[in-house]
């Protein structure tokens, strides 16, 4: 509570009250404490979009293209539907689209629309008045579409938006309007709206469980973000990431070996990034070495401990991470070769083999 108080004297000087006003700020409070969080977030992402800019010939072609269409997009106010298996990063995306762009000082609201129970998530989403249900508030409370005001809203999971919500949705993106619960007047929201998920809408539209208006109206710029098993050449440089982070967050002083990054860069993590990132975290606090080798995968589930390398795979993951290195250096198949003392037809071959697969 912010409470000000104000004494009243009368003509002699005595005391004969006291005004006092009185504010509930614990929404204020949150919202701050979600700004020093976003803030945190800023600086991270500021250090990545650094290291994307230092890494460029890391990426593959594919990321390339992501990261090229994050660019065109982050200062056009347009609806974004981003898809891809769960844990791929799409949280990460929308939160470099909300950095690029002129919103990048404004609020990030990520809502998880498949968290929140059905009877919940109307109130949350768009507010209620004072008054709409036994136990609402004093004087109503804000939904998340206006705690985005002037910045950006993430709809994490849209799939799962019930139906009759959908209509909502759809009203908010054609008039950029909201309705409390239990209220007649409407709000507007600036706010720009990201939209995820990693389910086919077209299927669900098919099924009659997504309406195709709004599907429609959401897929204005699709951003695909495909599996980190398409994306190996991007994983030692997560590994390094989520290092750095863990460092800081768990007061450790360790790193990982460079035979330890290669098996790990060869995994399929089904879960993504967000597996990924568990494994890290879990290996480093449970690790007893500052050097995490392949020994300390027996920390780990027994499913991964089974999933040994070869020598012929081990081998082929040294020369792949080799030939790549090498190849920025030296980016002609005569330059490699030369510099590896191998023919200019061998050179061709490695890097067509490791660098620019079919």
């Amino acid at each position: 509570m912010l409470v000000a108080a104000y004494p009243i004297f009368d003509e002699q000087g005595t005391l004969v009250n006291v005004l006092s006003f009185s504010r509930d700020i614990t929404e204020l409070e949150i919202l701050k404490e979600k700004n020093k969080q976003v803030a945190k977030t800023i600086s991270l992402y500021e250090k990545e979009l650094d290291n994307l800019k230092k890494q460029k010939g890391v990426y593959d072609d594919h990321q390339a293209k992501l990261m090229k269409l994050v660019e065109k997009v982050s200062n056009l106010d347009v609806t974004l539907l981003i898809r891809g298996e769960t844990g791929v990063g799409k949280t990460r995306f929308a939160r470099v689209v909300h950095e690029r762009s002129f919103r990048k000082n404004m609020p990030f609201i990520e809502v998880n629309c498949g968290a929140i129970p059905e009877t919940l998530l109307e109130s949350e989403l768009f507010g209620y008045a004072e008054g709409a249900f036994t136990g609402a508030k004093k004087g109503g409370k804000k939904g998340y579409f206006e705690l985005a005001d002037n910045g950006t809203i993430l709809l994490d999971e849209i799939s799962e938006l019930p139906y009759r919500l959908q209509v909502k949705l759809l009203s908010v993106l054609q008039n950029r309007k909201i309705s409390r619960l239990g209220s007649d007047k409407e709000v507007y929201v600036d706010c720009r709206i990201i939209c995820a998920t990693n389910r086919n809408l077209e299927d669900l539209v098919a099924k009659g469980q997504f309406r195709e208006d709004l599907f429609f109206r959401i897929n204005v710029i699709n951003i695909d973000i495909p599996p980190l098993r398409e994306r190996k050449n991007e994983i030692k440089v997560l590994i390094d990431e989520f290092t750095e982070e863990f460092k800081l967050k768990h007061g450790l002083n360790k790193t990982f070996s460079e035979e330890m990054k290669v098996w790990m860069s060869q995994q399929k993590w089904p879960g993504n990034i967000r597996e990924l990132r568990n494994y890290i975290e879990k290996t480093m606090i449970l690790s007893n070495s500052h050097i995490i080798t392949l020994a300390d995968r027996n920390f780990n589930d027994a499913k991964k401990q089974k999933q040994e390398l070869t020598l012929s795979e081990y081998m082929k993951a040294i020369e792949s991470d080799y030939i790549t290195k090498m190849y920025k250096k030296y980016p002609s198949s005569i330059k490699l070769g030369r510099a590896l003392g191998i023919s200019q037809t061998t050179a061709n071959r490695k890097i067509k083999q490791y660098v620019q697969p079919d």
